[in-house]
């Protein structure tokens, strides 16, 4: 466990469970969801890196320059591969101070994903919050197809209203995958000028949203922004268990419904980009 504090900000950082963080308050009070004790779960932490792509690929599958990819699921029982492949790798300590670290994953290439890549995850605490940035070099001899993005669980009770802008968002079907078909970005709730989470599960992505969003509740208000991420994915279960708002660089199953969103990373180039939590 990796502890960074920075005036009333202070965080757990857990490498090991897919780079995860496992916590981050403000002035003592959670602002993410705390991850359990003990557990190594990406899915049961405060936040996760997502790399080299975000969200589902359908079946696992796409085809890329003429050649077919095809991934495990990793998911079970789901049929697809999701949010990459980093989040269930263990991260290495490149550096630590008392208010950031910077963690890494090196991935050769030899698995089905056939790109070699370096990831990069930086956190840091600051009087204004925290900020998280994630780079993405492509280490392979070939042009790579990359995404980015960062899932973050919030805090969220009954009371907790939603707040951000968005062009549109895309509706999906029974296995959370596009279906083509649109809806104006208040299909789900005014969110543009604040709405409390309707009673069914939304896990949709918008589409171009405008990079702030804030969540408020009893507690206060808790504002992101983002940047090198031009869609949201959130995601609010009927049961109220989670709240996630997880800014990222394509939609889900881009590489087969919209190829042209993903960034081409020629061999030793890099992509980046940074979310910034802060509250009140």
């Amino acid at each position: 466990m990796i502890l960074l504090e920075a005036g009333e900000w202070a965080a757990e950082v857990r490498p090991e469970a897919g780079g995860s963080i496992a916590a981050l308050r403000y002035r003592g009070v959670d602002v993410l969801r705390p991850m359990p004790a003990g557990s190594l779960d990406p899915l049961q932490a405060s936040c996760f890196p997502l790399v080299p792509y975000c969200n589902r690929i359908a079946s696992g599958r796409f085809e890329w320059e003429a050649e077919e990819v095809q991934l495990p699921p990793n998911f079970l029982p789901e049929r697809h591969s999701l949010h990459g492949l980093s989040w269930q790798r263990e991260w290495a300590v490149e550096s630590q101070v008392d208010a950031k670290c910077v963690l890494v994953d090196d991935y050769d290439g030899t698995g089905a994903w056939p790109w070699a890549y370096h990831a990069q995850q930086r956190v840091r605490l600051g009087p204004k919050g925290c900020a998280i940035t994630l780079v993405l070099i492509n280490r392979s001899s070939d042009p790579m197809p990359a995404g980015l993005g960062l899932h973050p669980y919030f805090r969220r009770s009954p009371e907790a209203s939603v707040r951000f802008g968005a062009d549109h968002v895309l509706l999906v079907s029974a296995e959370t995958l596009p279906t083509g078909v649109t809806a104006p970005a208040s299909h789900f709730g005014e969110f543009a000028s604040g709405h409390t989470l309707p009673f069914e599960t939304v896990d949709h992505c918008f589409v171009q949203w405008q990079g702030l969003a804030e969540i408020s509740d009893e507690l206060g208000t808790i504002r992101l922004t983002a940047d090198g991420a031009p869609h949201l994915h959130l995601y609010a279960p009927a049961d109220g268990s989670a709240l996630c708002l997880e800014p990222v660089s394509h939609t889900p199953d881009a590489l087969n419904r919209a190829p042209e969103e993903m960034i081409v990373l020629p061999p030793g180039c890099a992509a980046s980009m940074t979310l910034w939590i802060s509250a009140n």
